[in-house]
């Protein structure tokens, strides 16, 4: 009798595990894609994996403001994503609207993160002076999946 429910018992802990690791990369999966923010300027972000790590291109427009409307704003971030959570580094910058790696590499210790959910991308507290350097530039809001 104990054996049985020690054999269960095991079963159950195996299939939680399994659960966890399938529920994170099923998230890591679905991350994948191509995501456009429409208000205070049009932005895009194209997510994707580049071997163990991840790689996000950014194409940020400026918010329109007449002729005071800054320049737009273009990077790339590395890093990984764990849970609903990407966390990077910031490792070029002056990237042109292709989203092509030219461009400059970025100061050391800029990072980048956002958190991913339903179709979506969130970015909070994004430094977009550090980042896209001058005043005006606004890389947080809400991002919608485009494409995959």
């Amino acid at each position: 009798m104990k054996q049985i429910i020690f054999a269960a018992a095991g079963c159950a802990i195996a299939a939680l595990a399994f659960a966890d690791a399938t529920a994170a990369m099923s998230m890591q999966d679905t991350a994948t894609g191509t995501y456009v923010r429409r208000e205070n300027g049009e932005a895009t972000l194209i997510v994707k994996r580049t071997g163990e790590h991840w790689r996000v291109s950014a194409a940020i427009g400026g918010v329109p403001n007449g002729a005071a409307t800054v320049a737009d704003c273009g990077f790339i971030a590395e890093g990984s994503i764990t849970g609903h959570a990407f966390e990077g580094k910031v490792t070029r910058v002056n990237i042109v609207a292709g989203l092509d790696e030219q461009g400059d590499a970025a100061k050391p210790g800029l990072g980048f993160s956002f958190s991913i959910d339903k179709g979506a991308i969130t970015v909070r507290g994004a430094d977009a002076a550090a980042i896209c350097g001058g005043e005006g530039g606004l890389i947080d809001g809400t991002y919608q999946r485009r494409s995959r």
